[in-house]
Formats: C-alpha cells, sequence, structure tokens
C-alpha cells in the first residue's frame, strides 16, 4: 500500500513537471507570435497571454497541496497568493487586465507601438523569472532520491 501511495505521488510530481513545462513552452510561443505582430493591440493582447500562461507555469508548481476550489479565479490573485516572490508581477499584470478584456471583446483601446513594445519587454523578463523558479524547484529535490541517483 506504501508502494502504490507512494509511485502515485511520483506520477502526480512528473504531471506537474509536465504542466508547467508545457505552459512554460507556451507561453514562450505566444511572445515570439507577440514580437511578430504589427499590430500594437494585436502585439499586446498576444503579449498578454504569454504571460498567463507564464501565471500558470507558477501555479502548476506552487499549487500542488493547495485547496482544489480557489474563491478568486483570476491567475493574477491566485500567483500572489501562492507564490509571494511574484506579487510585483501580479500586480503590474493585474493593471493591464482590463485593456486586455477590452480588446478581446473587440472594444477599441489605444494601444501604441511603443506601449506594445515595454509590455513584450516586460513579459519577456517574466517569463525568465518562471524559468528560473521552475529551474529552482526542479533542483530542490529530497536528499534521499538525490542520493539514489549518484
Amino acid at each position: 500500500m506504501a508502494a502504490q501511495r507512494e509511485g502515485s505521488r511520483t506520477v502526480g510530481r512528473r504531471a506537474r513537471a509536465t504542466r508547467k513545462h508545457t505552459l512554460l513552452d507556451r507561453a514562450d510561443r505566444l511572445l515570439i507570435e507577440a514580437m511578430g505582430e504589427r499590430d500594437p493591440r494585436e502585439r499586446f493582447r498576444a503579449a498578454y497571454l504569454a504571460a498567463l500562461r507564464g501565471a500558470g507555469a507558477v501555479l502548476a508548481i506552487t499549487t500542488a497541496s493547495a485547496p482544489t476550489r480557489a474563491k478568486s479565479r483570476s491567475a493574477w490573485v491566485l500567483m500572489a497568493r501562492a507564490a509571494p516572490e511574484f506579487v510585483m508581477w501580479s500586480d503590474y499584470f493585474a493593471g493591464f487586465s482590463a485593456t486586455r478584456a477590452a480588446l478581446e471583446a473587440g472594444i477599441s483601446r489605444d494601444v501604441t507601438g511603443a506601449e506594445a513594445d515595454e509590455f513584450c519587454l516586460r513579459v519577456t523578463a517574466f517569463l525568465h523569472d518562471v524559468e528560473d523558479l521552475i529551474g529552482d524547484e526542479s533542483r530542490l529535490r529530497p536528499a534521499a532520491a538525490t542520493d539514489m541517483s549518484a
């Protein structure tokens, strides 16, 4: 029975590892797509979606033991709660949520080329921080697991 529980924990860890990497890969692809957009509004929108995927990767790491039903559905609120070191990023991106929602709804919002470019740069920095977190998290294996692989 203990072996079965340990096996399911291992499968759970692998699933989270796969999910976080998948989300980060999607974020990278969306950011590349964003940078190729000529329309600043589309560049902004795609970059925002990349940031959301990055937040998803953070949540995939940090919410493994969290309750399954959170009151808030905002990725930025959830990320701030789950990873306090990302509160600054959460606040930054939450400040652009209304712009993103308006663009998604087809409501005209002015986004200049310079604003979209700056936003892409910020998303790039955020995704680097997410990548650093994922890298750090993967090194935090229990000592027994490290000893067995040596």
